[in-house]
């Protein structure tokens, strides 16, 4: 045990050692990665409380006050405007709409994601907010009770020769008692990587390779998740980076949600249009 308890912390160690300067507000994503015990992160780490949403009891929320607060890295305390100087310039609310053969090839919605971007001059922040439906995705005969989709992962296209790339959450109280989800990790990566329950792998993880075009926000959204730890709605996940004057417009498949199989559940992608850059791409 006490053998278990040194190695812990001094891979904990090492992990602050190495990983990107931790920080309330934006925090810049490094376009080489950060190195790490075993290899290079595409990664920075946020709000690592409730174990990447598998703790039935939930995440933290980040404060601000009293004496600096606490699990805010990455959190930023308005969400309209995110920061002084900037102006909303598009808000659209997308249907999440799901087309596979769970669904028997007809289009159900599953969510709905909010939308915007704000501009400062040549500076742009790209903002989502993704909140689940109360439905049965799953409508196979094979396939007895209700499957919910859980949107572990969130990417946004249209970041290549656009750095310095900065991303942030918002955490709003939406009413009810219930609460937004926390963000627990942001990289430059295509590739989503599964944290589940009781995984000791390194939460700044290797395994995903960096790509300076896509920014994948890790968390945990589900209108009732198996594992306890029911929450509806994600955070305000921002992404800061350079952009032209031109009037914000979609762009075909910037947006993915996917659900990454944290409790053995399929493994299913959604494509959606979104706000990007002018003359951005969904190249990986």
């Amino acid at each position: 045990m006490q053998k278990t308890i040194l190695l812990n912390t001094l891979l904990g160690s090492l992990l602050l050692a190495t990983a990107p300067a931790m920080a309330t507000g934006f925090v810049n994503l490094r376009p080489a990665g950060s190195t790490i015990p075993g290899g290079i992160s595409a990664y920075a780490s946020c709000n690592l409380t409730g174990n990447f949403g598998s703790n039935p009891n939930g995440s933290t929320p980040p404060t601000f006050s009293p004496n600096g607060g606490g699990n805010n890295i990455c959190a930023i305390p308005k969400a309209t405007p995110p920061l002084a100087g900037y102006g909303l310039t598009a808000n659209t609310v997308r249907n999440i709409v799901m087309n596979n053969a769970y669904t028997l090839k007809q289009p159900i919605t599953v969510g709905t994601v909010t939308d915007r971007v704000w501009r400062n001059g040549t500076n742009c922040i790209y903002a989502a907010k993704i909140r689940m439906n109360n439905v049965d995705y799953d409508r196979r005969p094979v396939s007895p009770g209700v499957q919910y989709f859980e949107m572990n992962d969130f990417l946004r296209a249209g970041f290549k020769n656009r750095g310095p790339v900065a991303i942030a959450y918002h955490f709003t109280t939406t009413g009810g008692g219930a609460s937004d989800d926390v963000l627990y990790r942001a990289g430059l990566t295509f590739t989503s990587v599964v944290h589940k329950p009781g995984d000791k792998a390194r939460p700044l993880t290797s395994v995903a390779p960096l790509s300076q075009n896509w920014v994948n926000f890790t968390t945990d959204v589900n209108f009732h998740d198996d594992d306890g730890s029911s929450v509806r709605d994600s955070s305000w996940l921002l992404v800061k980076s350079t952009c032209t004057t031109a009037a914000p417009t979609a762009l075909s498949g910037a947006l993915r949600l996917r659900q990454m199989g944290q409790e053995e559940q399929p493994l299913i992608e959604i494509k959606m249009d979104g706000y990007a850059p002018a003359g951005a791409g969904t190249a990986r």
